[in-house]
């Protein structure tokens, strides 16, 4: 799961995932976290929906043939609960031996997470293999604490119908933010704005990694260096100085801003590829995907995803190391990039992804993973996204400035 799927995943039966929680945790009681004596391994992750449920399945039975031994269970709350939830989890009795993170959120389940540096070895677990940003994304203290199962790099999605009918030419994998804007006041009327803009810093996070700028700085949070306050700036000027977009509203969920993109009601969002199908199946429009745009307009991604670690306290470290090697081998990430639309982070296995969608969706994905990063975090990120969501309307609205907004961030929060 990526950052942001909770959102789009909580459709579905709850009546069945009730069901196969209690079943799954009824295994969990009676195998504890798993052992050397060969029970079942354990896994702790975020279950906010059968959609959920059926997405771990799907590791695990496609995980079975690679290696037929594999015996996981899973057990977890909703995507919101979890992370609160697994530190309390793992100081009960029969505690899971494999958890799931993001990347950007490492660092604050750091003091959970087993280096996996002898197993890598022991193994002969090819690290490079794996998408180099995600495996950074996954590193604390030199240390990496997950494999990652996807590398998902932000993109611009965008109404192809709408571009073609004001005579725009469609942007390709590369686009500059002077084209970007060009396009977008060409696409804004009186009671049209071109671009939606969800809340929270995950997106302008994005947008200011696209363009050189970073957040974090040696593990500590570097919310006011010039180039960090500037693009950010930039973003907000998107809607109090360029007029293209509304200012999001606190309250707002991310699904305000895409409904008003598969709707019509705006021409372009910034989401992440798992939200393709989503959008292709709500939109009535072409759907168009390129890079977040660029000064110089080349691709430069940021890259969110997730992926399987090992609690600290797991008896059995090496059987749960088997069954992460299994559900992460290229098959299986093939296989989920078929059946759940996930970009796996193996790239030998990312033409998968390109099954269903655009070719030129395929392409923007492909030239942002060639120079990609993860967003760093630290331990303390959740109060960054929550304060940003809180004060950034007054940037968007021009009541204040980038510098004011991130100065009050990163005085409250800071190291």
């Amino acid at each position: 799961m990526t950052p942001r799927t909770k959102r789009a995943a909580v459709r579905a039966g709850t009546a069945i995932l009730l069901a196969g929680a209690l079943t799954a945790l009824a295994g969990c009681a009676g195998g504890g976290g798993g052992s050397a004596s060969g029970g079942p391994i354990s896994m702790y992750t975020w279950v906010s929906s059968q959609s959920d449920r059926d997405q771990w399945q799907g590791f695990i039975d496609l995980g079975k043939k690679v290696d037929p031994k594999l015996d996981v269970t899973i057990s977890g709350p909703s995507f919101n609960d979890y992370w609160t939830k697994v530190k309390t989890r793992l100081s009960g009795s029969n505690p899971p031996c494999l958890l799931t993170t993001q990347a950007a959120r490492a660092q604050e389940l750091s003091g959970l997470l087993m280096p996996l540096t002898d197993l890598i070895k022991k193994y002969n677990l090819d690290t490079s293999k794996f998408d180099a940003s995600m495996l950074k994304g996954m590193t604390v203290d030199g240390s990496i604490r997950a494999i990652p199962y996807d590398a998902e790099p932000i993109v611009l999605y965008y109404n192809a119908d709408a571009f073609q009918k004001a005579g725009l030419a469609l942007p390709s994998s590369t686009y500059t933010r002077d084209q970007f804007l060009s396009d977008a006041k060409k696409l804004t009327t009186a009671d049209h704005k071109a671009f939606a803009i969800e809340p929270g810093f995950f997106i302008p996070n994005a947008w200011a990694i696209a363009d050189g700028a970073e957040a974090v700085k040696g593990g500590k949070l570097d919310l006011t260096n010039s180039k960090l306050v500037d693009s950010v700036q930039s973003y907000f000027d998107l809607v109090s100085k360029e007029g293209i977009a509304k200012a999001p509203e606190a309250a707002d969920g991310s699904d305000v801003a895409q409904s008003a993109f598969t709707s019509g009601a705006s021409d372009m969002l910034i989401e992440g590829p798992w939200m393709y199908g989503t959008f292709a199946a709500a939109a009535k429009f072409k759907l168009g995907v390129t890079i977040v745009p660029t000064a110089s307009g080349d691709a430069k991604g940021m890259t969110a995803g997730s992926g399987f670690g090992i609690a600290k306290n797991c008896k059995d470290p090496d059987g749960a190391f088997k069954a992460i090697m299994a559900m992460t081998d290229t098959s299986v990430l093939k296989g989920q990039a078929e059946k759940r639309g996930i970009v796996p982070s193996r790239p030998d296995a990312q033409s998968a992804w390109a099954d269903g969608k655009s070719a030129e969706a395929y392409s923007a994905v492909q030239a942002l993973l060639k120079d990609a990063k993860a967003q760093l975090t630290t331990p303390t990120w959740n109060q960054v996204e929550t304060l940003f969501t809180q004060y950034g309307v007054e940037g968007y609205r021009g009541d204040k400035t980038a510098k004011d907004v991130l100065t009050t961030i990163q005085n409250s929060v800071g190291q």
